[in-house]
C-alpha cells in the first residue's frame, strides 16, 4: 500500500520531465525556425537578382552581338573617365602661378598621353577622331598634335578569324575561296579598315580593303559618346570651338563605312578626271566588293609625303605639286565632286612607264562632297576678286554663298593674311608693337571659326581639302605657290563658263594680265615686309622677335581641319 504513493510520485515526476523536454524542444524548434526566417529575410535578393540579370544580358550580348553593347558601355565609361581627369587637371591650374608656362606644357603632354591611350584602347572612330585632332597642328598645342600623330601608325590589327567572319557574313565564303591567293598579313591598317594583298583567280593582283567586323554595330553609340563628351567640354571650357565640326561630320562618316559607295566614288573620280592624264585611280572589282569589303587594283608607288624616297627616284617635287594642286582645283572649281580627305598616306606618286613624268595615284575614295554649280560659280568669282583686291566683288560673291565675314573667308581659303593694313612705314618697332600685331593675329582665329560655322556645309570639306593639300606642300618645302595655282585655275573656269565675242576676249586678256600682275604683287608683299623687319632688327631699330614676326603671322592664319 505504501508503494502506491511512491509510484504516483515517480509518475508525476516523469510527466513533468517529459513536459519540460517537449517545451525545450519546441522552444528550440521555434528559435531555429525564427532564425531561419530571419536569415532568408536578410538574403540580398535584389543585388543577386540584378547581378544575374546583368550577367544574363552580357551573356546574351556576347552570344548574339559579340559584346557590342557591353563594349560600348566600357568605351563610354573609359572616355568619360579620361575627359573628367583632364578637365580636373586644367581647372586646377592657376594662370597667375609663376611657373604657369612650364606647368601648362607638362599638363598638355600628360593629357595628350591620356587621350592617346584612350583612343588606342577604344579603337575605331576614336582613332579617326584622334587623327583629325592631330591634323590641327596650327591650332592645338604641339604636345597634343605630336602625341596624337602616333595614331597614324599605331592602328590596331585584328585576327584572321575576324577577317573570315566578315567574309562569311558578306559573301558566304572564306577569302581563300574567293581569291587564288590571300595574304592575311595586312599591308596597311587604318582607323576603319585594313588592307590585304591578294590575287584573283584570273591572275590580277589586287588590294582588298576589309572593314573591322564590329564597326557598323558600334558606330551609333561611339559617335553619340564623342558628341556627348564634346558638349560637356564646351560647357566647361568656353574657348573650345570644335564640337559643331563633329556634328557635321556624322553623316559623312556613315558614307565612309559603305565600301560600295567608295567604289562608286572611285569610278566617278576616274571619269571626271580623265582629261588629266597624270591622275591614276585604281580599278574596282565589283564581284568581290560588298559594303564591308572593297577589292581594287593593286597600285605600286611612293607615298607623297616620303620626300627622301621621291628624291631618290629623281622625281621633281615641283612637277608633283603642280599636278596635285591642279587636280584638286579641277574638282573644286569645275567638276564639283570634291575629295574631302586627300590624306598623304592615301596618295602615291610614281613614274610614268613611257615618258618618266610623275603620276598621282589616288587610293582612298571614301569621303567626297558635292559642290553644286550655285556654289562653284561664286567661289571662282570670289577667288579672282580676292587676287584683284576688289572688295565689292568679294563681298557680292561671298553673299551668294551666305558668307558675311568675307575677308576672313578669303584668309581661310588662301591660308595667309589677305589685307595688310595701310599706313606710314615706321622706322622703328617696339616689342609692345610686335606683341600687338601677334595679338591681332591670334584674335582673328575666333572670327575664322565663326566664319567656318556660317558657311555652307559643303564648303567645310573644301576647306579640309585645301588644308590637307597645303600640308603636303609644306612637307615638300612649298616649292610651288599653291594659292597662285588655285587662283589661276579658278579664273580659267570662269572664262570657260562664258562664251565671248572677240571684243570680250580682248577685255578678258587685259583682265588676265592685270590678274597676273596682282598675283605677282601679292606674292612679293610678305617677302618685302619680312626683309623690312629684318633690316630694322639689323640696324637696331626693332627687337629680335621682329625676325620671325611674318612667319608667326603666316602660321597663325593657317588652319587645318579634322583628318
Amino acid at each position: 500500500m505504501q508503494r502506491t504513493p511512491y509510484l504516483w510520485q515517480c509518475l508525476s515526476v516523469a510527466c513533468r520531465s517529459a513536459g519540460r523536454i517537449r517545451l525545450f524542444h519546441s522552444r528550440r524548434l521555434a528559435a531555429h525556425q525564427s532564425k531561419s526566417s530571419r536569415s532568408w529575410k536578410n538574403f540580398p535578393f535584389g543585388r543577386v537578382g540584378f547581378a544575374l540579370i546583368g550577367a544574363g544580358a552580357i551573356g546574351y550580348d556576347g552570344i548574339v552581338n559579340d559584346f557590342t553593347y557591353a563594349g560600348s558601355s566600357v568605351r563610354f565609361v573609359r572616355s568619360v573617365k579620361t575627359a573628367v581627369l583632364i578637365a580636373i587637371d586644367y581647372l586646377g591650374l592657376d594662370e597667375n602661378d609663376a611657373d604657369y608656362k612650364t606647368k601648362i606644357k607638362a599638363l598638355h603632354q600628360k593629357s595628350a598621353d591620356r587621350l592617346l591611350r584612350t583612343c588606342l584602347l577604344n579603337g575605331g572612330l576614336y582613332i579617326k577622331v584622334g587623327q583629325g585632332f592631330a591634323a590641327i597642328n596650327h591650332i592645338l598645342p604641339i604636345e597634343y598634335t605630336s602625341t596624337l600623330a602616333k595614331l597614324q601608325d599605331e592602328c590596331l590589327t585584328t585576327s584572321k578569324a575576324d577577317i573570315q567572319k566578315v567574309f562569311r557574313s558578306d559573301f558566304g565564303q572564306l577569302p581563300e575561296e574567293m581569291y587564288k591567293e590571300f595574304d592575311y598579313e595586312p599591308v596597311a591598317a587604318a582607323s576603319l579598315a585594313q588592307v590585304f594583298k591578294a590575287r584573283l583567280h584570273s591572275g590580277e593582283q589586287v588590294a582588298v580593303k576589309v572593314q573591322y567586323s564590329d564597326l557598323q554595330k558600334r558606330f551609333i553609340s561611339d559617335v553619340a559618346t564623342i558628341i556627348f563628351l564634346q558638349d560637356i567640354i564646351e560647357l566647361v571650357f568656353k574657348d573650345y570651338n570644335f564640337g559643331w565640326i563633329m556634328n557635321d561630320l556624322r553623316k559623312n562618316l556613315v558614307q565612309e563605312l559603305n565600301f560600295v559607295q567608295e567604289g562608286q566614288n572611285a569610278e566617278r573620280c576616274y571619269r571626271e578626271l580623265q582629261k588629266l592624264k597624270y591622275v591614276v585611280v585604281p580599278k574596282i572589282y565589283w564581284p568581290q566588293t560588298k559594303t564591308r569589303v572593297l577589292t581594287m587594283e593593286w597600285m605600286e608607288g611612293i607615298k607623297i609625303g616620303d620626300v627622301p624616297e621621291i628624291k631618290k627616284h629623281k622625281m621633281s617635287l615641283v612637277d608633283i605639286d603642280m599636278k596635285l594642286y591642279n587636280l584638286f582645283a579641277e574638282q573644286i572649281f569645275h567638276t564639283g565632286f570634291v575629295h574631302a580627305d586627300p590624306h598623304p598616306g592615301n596618295i602615291f606618286v610614281r613614274k610614268n612607264a613611257q615618258n618618266g613624268s610623275a603620276e598621282v595615284v589616288l587610293l582612298d575614295h571614301g569621303l567626297y562632297e558635292e559642290l553644286p554649280a550655285s556654289v562653284r560659280g561664286p567661289l571662282c568669282e570670289f577667288w579672282e576678286a580676292t587676287v584683284l583686291r576688289d572688295d565689292a566683288k568679294m563681298k557680292a560673291a561671298a553673299k551668294r554663298i551666305d558668307i558675311v565675314e568675307y575677308m576672313k573667308f578669303a584668309e581661310v581659303l588662301f591660308q595667309q593674311p589677305i589685307r595688310m593694313r595701310s599706313g606710314p612705314i615706321k622706322s622703328k618697332l617696339s616689342q609692345e608693337e610686335l606683341e600687338h600685331i601677334r595679338k591681332v593675329a591670334r584674335e582673328n582665329f575666333d572670327v575664322i571659326m565663326s566664319t567656318l560655322k556660317e558657311m555652307p556645309r559643303s564648303m567645310l570639306f573644301v576647306i579640309r581639302n585645301l588644308n590637307i593639300v597645303r600640308s603636303i606642300g609644306d612637307m615638300h618645302g612649298n616649292v610651288v605657290n599653291r594659292p597662285q595655282v588655285m587662283a589661276r585655275y579658278a579664273q580659267r573656269c570662269l572664262y570657260d563658263r562664258n562664251m565671248r565675242s572677240p571684243i570680250q576676249n580682248l577685255r578678258w586678256l587685259c583682265r588676265r594680265i592685270y590678274f597676273e600682275y596682282c598675283l605677282w604683287i601679292t606674292s612679293l608683299r610678305p617677302i618685302f615686309m619680312n626683309y623690312y623687319l629684318n633690316f630694322l632688327y639689323l640696324i637696331g631699330r626693332a627687337p629680335e622677335s621682329a625676325k620671325t614676326l611674318m612667319r608667326d603671322i603666316m602660321q597663325q592664319d593657317k588652319l587645318e581641319e579634322l583628318h
